[in-house]
């Protein structure tokens, strides 16, 4: 699977002049296809003139730092599938990149945006045919755009019924989720799962799947507050996320046995905490590090207790198996449209980018934020 960044790009406009008092057939079916506000007129004849819009990073920093703007637009390469987006979930790392903390040495150029959602406008042999509904995984930025060119093994289709608003707020969190849940956290009947930040987009999905898997579930958050929505996904016991305090408490829900898979997207000072609570056999999964903290572990504690400690990452997968994600991403579609998966999704429109970005960064939000794109 190529790791390439999604290609902001817009469709070619394409302006006609008029030769006398009307245009000709043809002329005025250009016409009615170029978007609002195309600049230039060619005279006598149909000019194209390639733009995008997309947004730019002038500096890193807090997100007044992003701004949509236009400029050349690239062609859609060899493998690519070139899709017009109107929905882009928003993550965590989005904010990330903004702050130049994605990545060592990241470069301006490298612009935030993991995951959206649209229709296809062309695609080469064997990709879906212009017109289907896709979501797009930009496995290293460049989503926020209003046309995107990316690999056609980057590209999956949209079951019947499940819009692109929705869909953007599904692959990223609902994938991993499904992933620590039945890939590697092999959750089974009566199983206890520890699942943090479980009023998150992330945390809120794992809660849900577990609980849909039987097990029972032990959710942490920050304030009391967000430990009631975890309960409404379906959770069994709750617990504040107070490192101090948080063996204690997991121990005491489960009874003493402690949590057969810990599902984690903070890390930090809650992972230690954590590993205490895993029990005999445990299965710890790292999905995240909201924290953005570093935690030690002696790996010596491991063999006697029999744990294992993995790492989750789509990406990964989509690299041993580059149809995998299609169909973890099926199953969650399907859950959702069933009505057993209910995301917890906040819309905006696009030009509150900064507004939503602060809304995450405030650690405020529970859920997932979509920004949706105004059609051309």
């Amino acid at each position: 699977m190529r790791s390439q960044r999604c290609v902001a790009r817009r469709p070619y406009r394409l302006v006609t002049s008029m030769t006398g008092d009307a245009t000709t057939a043809s002329a005025r079916a250009v016409l009615a296809l170029a978007p609002v506000g195309a600049v230039g007129a060619a005279r006598d004849a149909a000019v194209l003139v390639p733009t995008r819009r997309y947004v730019a990073l002038d500096r890193f920093g807090p997100p007044d730092v992003m701004r949509w703007t236009t400029g050349p637009a690239p062609q859609r390469g060899e493998g690519e599938v070139l899709v017009a987006v109107e929905a882009i979930g928003l993550n965590f790392a989005d904010t990330m990149v903004r702050r130049g903390e994605y990545r060592r040495d990241q470069s301006l150029d490298f612009t935030p945006g993991f995951e959206v959602a649209g229709h296809v406008l062309e695609s080469g042999d064997g990709g879906p045919a212009p017109g289907t509904p896709v979501l797009v995984f930009c496995e290293n930025g460049g989503g926020y755009a209003d046309t995107i060119s990316a690999p056609a093994d980057h590209v999956f289709t949209l079951i019947e019924g499940m819009a692109p608003r929705d869909a953007a707020a599904l692959f990223t969190q609902g994938v991993t989720a499904w992933y620590a849940v039945h890939r590697y956290g092999q959750v089974g009947e009566g199983d206890w799962v520890l699942v943090h930040a479980a009023a998150g987009g992330l945390g809120g999905m794992s809660v849900q799947l577990a609980a849909l898997a039987g097990a029972r579930v032990v959710a942490t958050a920050s304030t009391p507050a967000k430990l009631e929505i975890a309960r409404r996904y379906g959770a069994t016991e709750t617990v504040l996320a107070d490192p101090e305090t948080l063996t204690a408490g997991v121990r005491a829900a489960t009874g003493g046995h402690g949590a057969d898979v810990v599902i984690d997207g903070v890390g930090g000072d809650l992972f230690m905490p954590s590993m205490r609570a895993l029990a005999f056999g445990g299965r710890y999964l790292v999905v995240g590090s909201a924290s953005q903290a570093p935690a030690m572990l002696d790996v010596r504690a491991l063999m006697p207790r029999g744990q294992t400690v993995t790492g989750v990452l789509v990406a990964r997968v989509a690299e041993q198996d580059p149809s995998e994600p299609q169909r973890a991403f099926d199953e969650i579609q399907r859950l959702v449209l069933s009505g057993e998966l209910r995301p917890d999704v906040r819309t905006m429109p696009a030009a509150e980018i900064a507004a939503a970005h602060e809304l995450i960064e405030s650690r405020s939000l529970t859920g997932k934020v979509v920004l949706e794109l105004e059609p051309a």
